[in-house]
């Protein structure tokens, strides 16, 4: 897991994966302005679908409200553009197969467990969270009532 600011980072730190470079190039081209205009939807970044861009506006759920999940095929770039979110942590090789809460869903590229987590990360506007195969995370935790801006881009590990 990597945690930062978006302007900390550049597609020169992700020499070994070209889709995550696509990823940080199109964060940078856009800009965070760029970003939070972006509709609410789905953006395509890389043509053959292997990177794009989720974009909403939420209120964050209440801890007992939220999930914790894992890809195996994806990766996730949580960056929120405005406002603050908690998005809680756990290493994938703490759990089993009894912390599976809903099995793995090919589709979707997504699992759900239950069970202790390692932390919460508070992230805000700028700041981005980059999750790996083994980094379940749970994210949209309430920080306050103020609308969530937020850009998830999903990256088809290809390292």
């Amino acid at each position: 897991m990597i945690v930062g600011n978006i302007l900390d980072y550049s597609a020169r730190d992700f020499a070994y994966s070209k889709n995550l470079q696509i990823a940080f190039n199109y964060i940078h081209e856009k800009g965070l302005e760029g970003l939070l205009a972006l509709e609410a939807g789905k953006h395509i970044i890389k043509e053959d679908g292997e990177v794009y861009l989720n974009r909403s506006s939420y209120v964050g759920k209440e801890f007992k409200d939220t999930k914790i999940e894992g890809h195996e095929k994806w990766l996730d770039i949580q960056i929120v553009l405005a406002n603050e979110e908690s998005i809680g942590y756990v290493d994938k090789r703490k759990y089993d197969d009894s912390n599976i809460t809903v099995p793995y869903n090919v589709e979707k590229d997504k699992t759900n467990y239950a069970g202790e987590l390692d932390g919460i990360i508070k992230t805000s506007g700028g700041y981005f969270v980059l999750v790996y195969p083994n980094d379940l995370h749970q994210p949209c935790i309430k920080v306050n009532d103020k609308v969530i801006e937020k850009a998830v881009i999903k990256v088809k590990i290809d390292f």
